[in-house]
């Protein structure tokens, strides 16, 4: 029941009400600058080591020699183009980002 001029709210209101009011005390504040800080340095750091790596194998693509184990006969070997050596077939155009 309500009287005129009176607002009333459930308990569920004011506990909500008062638990965001009670989120960003001091304590809190601090806990997520840091955590902020932390978290850009850390991604900045990750970022900055994994960039010229990345890009370097990107730009120039180097061929890598590679038995292919699939093969086993030197007929075989070279129809496809390979050579044959050491009693395996290798592909000497095997990139690295294949």
């Amino acid at each position: 029941m309500s009287f005129a001029g009176i607002q009333s709210r459930s308990h569920q209101e004011l506990h909500t009400q008062n638990s965001t009011k009670n989120f960003w005390n001091p304590i809190n504040i601090l806990f997520f600058v840091g955590s902020c800080i932390i978290l850009s340095t850390s991604s900045v750091m990750i970022l900055s080591a994994v960039i010229p790596s990345v890009t370097s194998a990107i730009s120039s693509p180097t061929a890598h020699a590679t038995s292919i184990p699939w093969i086993n006969n030197e007929s075989d070997c070279k129809h496809t183009g390979r050579n044959w050596q050491d009693n395996k077939c290798w592909d000497n155009e095997h990139s690295l980002m294949f």
